[in-house]
């Protein structure tokens, strides 16, 4: 389980298509993690089956099932990817976000980009999100939502979209200042709006 709040950037190193296994290094502080420890990777909970340290860096290596191909953004990854990461959240830690599980519900693009004065506005269309008809349900406003396992509230929701204000800090701390109109991230809806409409469903 994790809170969405990145706690650094990853970059892809290596990437093994025949055996969908990707290395990935970062200047994150991995000492208390082993092989087995799950790593948020842009909202998708992977498995690390090989850590090492170089100097200042760590290199970690993951293996993607075709799941989890089907449902992210990670069949898009490239060399040099920054990707946005946070370690599994520990007993006693503060939880600063909400909780995100890092099993993405699918992908959402951009639909548009706003510089304001103070903040960014994200606008992210829902239409890849069409076959589920309870996604809108998920999006409401001031309720939370991960993208690419940022924890962020929403500000807006229209019908086939939603916006989320970006602060400075998030937007610098994050691949969010990297992405473009039309990019692809990963969603992940909170699982506390689940859970009550899971009640009121009854």
């Amino acid at each position: 389980m994790f809170t969405g709040i990145i706690q650094s950037l990853g970059f892809v190193e290596n990437i093994d298509i025949k055996k969908n296994i990707y290395v990935i290094k970062t200047d994150l502080n991995l000492k208390d993690c082993n092989v087995g420890s799950s790593i948020c990777c842009d909202g998708v909970c992977l498995t690390a089956i090989e850590i090492t340290k170089v100097d200042s860096h760590y290199f970690f290596s993951v293996n993607i099932g075709e799941e989890t191909i089907k449902k992210s953004n990670l069949i898009n990854w490239k060399i040099n990817n920054k990707i946005n990461l946070e370690k599994s959240v520990k007993v006693g830690d503060e939880v600063s976000g909400h909780f995100v599980y890092g099993h993405v519900d699918g992908t959402v693009f951009i639909k548009n980009i706003k510089k304001l004065k103070n903040s960014w506005e994200f606008e992210f269309s829902l239409l890849n999100l069409s076959n589920n008809k309870n996604t809108k349900k998920f999006i409401v406003e001031k309720g939370s939502v991960s993208i690419n396992g940022i924890s962020l509230t929403v500000a807006s929701v229209f019908k086939d979209s939603f916006k989320i204000s970006i602060i400075p800090y998030t937007f610098i701390n994050t691949n969010l200042s990297n992405l473009n109109i039309n990019d692809i991230v990963n969603i992940e809806f909170d699982p506390l709006a689940r859970y009550i409409y899971g009640q009121y469903e009854k």
